[in-house]
């Protein structure tokens, strides 16, 4: 991949909920905080982050990362937050239309190396139609990162133990998907969504609290 010869015209972080474990799950957010980045220098005119609070979390998936851009340099004006996403159905039908609302012809998807596999057939279910979005982890940007972003890259790439747990769940979620595979698409991705919704969704008692 050579981000000079082949620009990105936009790049899209995936979420990560805090529930399991808060802390790993922010180092991953990090590392693909630095590989968007690390796009953004090299001519990426923007970065976009669209996870919602999830239960069990103070703030949106979205603030946290726009955060770690700010900290990163990347100014407020290239990052484009929506605090509206809860499963990665969602942020791939949502980012279909953000890319598309864009005139994205290559966009850049950032995410842990164990979700890449289904984020890529979620997203080019999605995609239909449309200009590919490639979709690679954090280390995939490894090489045009600087020193700060290198360092988070690294302190958030998984090691064996975090990939053998979290490719049991992904292999889980790809069974359930398997069984919709007869529905059309539209309604699949509607399912799929009111679920992620409901599972990971704050209800409107806790979001008006919050």
């Amino acid at each position: 991949m050579d981000l000079k010869r082949a620009p990105f015209d936009g790049v899209l972080i995936l979420g990560k909920e805090l529930r399991r474990d808060a802390e790993r799950a922010r180092r991953e957010l990090r590392a693909r905080a630095a590989a968007a980045a690390a796009a953004w220098r090299a001519g990426a005119p923007f970065i976009a982050t669209l996870e919602a609070r999830l239960r069990g979390q103070e703030d949106s998936g979205s603030a946290i990362v726009a955060g770690y851009l700010a900290e990163l340099g990347v100014p407020e004006s290239a990052i484009v937050r929506m605090d509206k996403t809860r499963s990665t159905r969602e942020e791939a039908v949502e980012g279909a239309a953000l890319f598309a609302a864009k005139g994205v012809r290559r966009g850049l998807v950032v995410t842990a190396r164990y979700h890449v596999p289904r984020a890529r057939r979620l997203f080019a279910d999605t995609f239909r139609g449309q200009p590919p979005a490639v979709i690679h982890a954090p280390e995939g940007l490894w090489r045009f990162a600087n020193s700060t972003e290198r360092a988070w890259i690294e302190g958030g790439t998984p090691d064996a133990a975090v990939m053998a747990d979290e490719c049991r769940i992904e292999a889980l979620l790809s069974t359930l998907a398997r069984g919709l595979a007869v529905l059309p698409v539209p309604v699949r991705a509607r399912v799929e969504i009111v679920a992620g919704a409901w599972f990971r969704g704050v209800s409107d008692a806790a979001a008006a609290r919050g």
